[in-house]
């Protein structure tokens, strides 16, 4: 057993002790279990998006799967420009982007949840949100600023 290995031993037995009141049996093995070899990795392209970027897709696609939809597919280069639209507002004021999608931005919500609720309580946001007629989604977020695109 190694040096490292026994101190461990000690410091959880001594926990067990002071914390639990009582005395744990502590088993360390002296080599540790050999490993099956890893499984091959198969790499995905995933869109460009932060996790909170994703978790707008999920929360939207999640809102429309429960109204009988189908869920939207993330696109890059709608990822890309609604995150560069989302960075326009954050750097200054809240304006759509006359951009070639449906659009739905909003200003000063610090979490997915929040932007996304936002977007169901506003009748004309909550309709690009259910319409039947888009297949894609972007989502951009920068700081406070929240930009959805739909094609």
């Amino acid at each position: 057993m190694t040096p490292l290995r026994a101190a461990f031993g000690l410091a959880m037995a001594a926990f067990a002790l002071l914390c639990l009141n009582q005395v744990v049996p502590l088993l360390i093995p002296d080599e540790p279990a050999a490993c099956p070899p890893p499984k091959k990795v198969v790499k995905k392209a995933l869109p460009i998006g932060n996790v909170y970027e994703m978790k707008v897709i999920q929360l939207t696609n999640d809102f429309r799967n429960k109204h009988g939809l189908k869920s939207l597919i993330p696109d890059p280069a709608m990822m890309k420009f609604s995150r560069n639209w989302s960075g326009v507002m954050a750097n200054g004021r809240m304006v759509h982007s006359r951009g070639p999608y449906g659009e739905n931005i909003c200003k000063g919500y610090a979490t997915p949840e929040a932007a996304v609720q936002a977007w169901i309580r506003s009748p004309p946001h909550r309709r690009n949100m259910l319409s039947s007629r888009y297949t894609y989604i972007g989502t951009g977020q920068v700081n406070s600023s929240w930009t959805q695109t739909f094609r």
